[in-house]
């Protein structure tokens, strides 16, 4: 007795045999990722460096688009101003004052170290440090005020400039230097002030340039202003 084969389910039964290993041994796709925008400080640097190798970086300018320029503005423009007034004791009264806690070493501004100063006789080390930041929060540079002044409870009795200086913390900003200076005791308050020249430039073209004034006033009473008044007046 012979046994009879089906060829065309043996072929079949083969055919599935081959096929279903290779079908279990594709991977499914994977979807790509999607694409990460850049940021505002990345966008603003990056046209920073594309007017800095410009042949013509005002013409370059001109060119970019709304978006570039607003990300350029936020990030390198100055918009808000903190400020810290550091006080150092320079004789005997003002060292008991410090060490009786009457007067502190750092106040939040320039109100409030005056008038821990003004209730206390002695004379008084002082810097101010104005902080100029982008609308990122980014700062751009700090000014520095520095000078002396000596009160006895109830007069202020001098005041006195000595130097300003700078700290620049975004690139294509520079110092030009102090280009103003004063102090004096004007209606029993004590002002101190500077002016400083800040250039924002780049390719060798000045884009913008700013000329801050620091002043610190104080009174004999406790009242006091922080401003940016180049004067004593």
């Amino acid at each position: 007795m012979k046994l009879k084969t089906n060829r065309s389910l043996l072929m079949a039964s083969a055919l599935t045999m081959v096929l279903v290993p290779a079908l279990t041994a594709v991977a499914p796709a994977q979807a790509a990722p999607a694409p990460t925008e850049p940021s505002v400080e990345s966008i603003a640097l990056e046209v920073y460096e594309t007017l800095d190798a410009a042949p013509d970086p005002q013409l370059a300018f001109a060119e970019l688009s709304a978006g570039e320029r607003t990300a350029f503005e936020a990030y390198f423009l100055p918009v808000s101003t903190e400020v810290t007034v550091v006080l150092t004791p320079l004789d005997a009264a003002s060292e008991r004052a410090s060490r009786s806690g009457a007067v502190a070493s750092t106040y939040s501004s320039a109100e409030d170290a005056s008038a821990a100063v003004a209730a206390v006789s002695g004379c008084w080390g002082t810097y101010s440090e104005a902080t100029q930041s982008g609308s990122l929060g980014n700062a751009i540079w700090d000014t520095f005020n520095e000078g002396t002044w000596c009160a006895n409870g109830t007069t202020v009795t001098s005041a006195t400039f000595s130097r300003s200086w700078s700290s620049i913390a975004a690139v294509g900003w520079r110092d030009d230097g102090q280009i103003g200076k004063g102090a004096g005791v004007v209606s029993n308050k004590a002002r101190i002030w500077s002016q400083r020249k800040m250039v924002l430039g780049s390719g060798g073209w000045d884009i913008q340039t700013i000329q801050p004034c620091n002043r610190f006033s104080g009174s004999s009473s406790g009242g006091a202003t922080s401003d940016n008044v180049c004067s004593t007046l």
